[in-house]
């Protein structure tokens, strides 16, 4: 087993373990919906979580798979992968019956979730790389490259955008991009 494969398993398990905290909430929902407020904000939340996860598993794998690792990057990344389980937990409700109004539990956890991925993002695509001096050349050579980093850009815009706001159409509109935003880039790391 190679370093990489030994610190994937570890980063993988986390990290599915958010899918399933998305899905587990789905599933919830679908067994038990009686007398629940479905709304659009928490399943488009639940689309972008699941989306940014994909975007996020594969690249850990471009950024890492030919990288040494030592005991700094397997802390901070597990550290990013469990802020991003957290984000993924409060999307759903644990009990329909007590809380039925998912506009309501969109509000309440929104900023959470949105500080929780943006934080994940930052150390596992910016604060490791860039303990490396090659790392820092590469993300300095990355952000000066418009066509490279507008998705981080708007990303991060939504975020700041989505905790600052409460009013459901910017809401609406925000997470859509940002799911549009998470597959182009997907298809375009496909593509490379």
């Amino acid at each position: 087993m190679s370093a990489f494969e030994f610190f994937f398993t570890l980063y993988g398990l986390v990290l599915g373990l958010s899918v399933v905290e998305v899905v587990a909430g789905i599933s919830r929902l679908v067994h038990d919906s009686k007398g629940v407020r479905i709304g659009v904000l928490t399943p488009l939340l639940a689309l972008v979580l699941l989306t940014d996860l994909c975007g996020f598993w594969m690249a850990a794998y471009r950024f890492f798979s030919d990288r040494p690792l030592d005991y700094v990057v397997i802390v901070l990344s597990l550290g990013a992968a469990s802020l991003y389980y957290i984000a993924a937990s409060v999307v759903f409700p644990r009990d329909l019956s007590r809380e039925p109004d998912l506009d309501a539990v969109y509000m309440r956890h929104r900023r959470l979730v949105m500080i929780g991925i943006a934080v994940a993002g930052l150390v596992m695509f910016e604060a490791i790389p860039a303990m490396t001096a090659a790392g820092r050349a590469e993300r300095l050579a990355f952000w000066l490259d418009l066509s490279q980093s507008w998705q981080p850009l708007v990303f991060f815009a939504c975020v700041a955008a989505i905790s600052l706001t409460r009013n459901k159409p910017s809401n609406i509109g925000l997470l859509l991009l940002m799911m549009a935003v998470n597959v182009l880039s997907f298809l375009r790391w496909a593509a490379l």
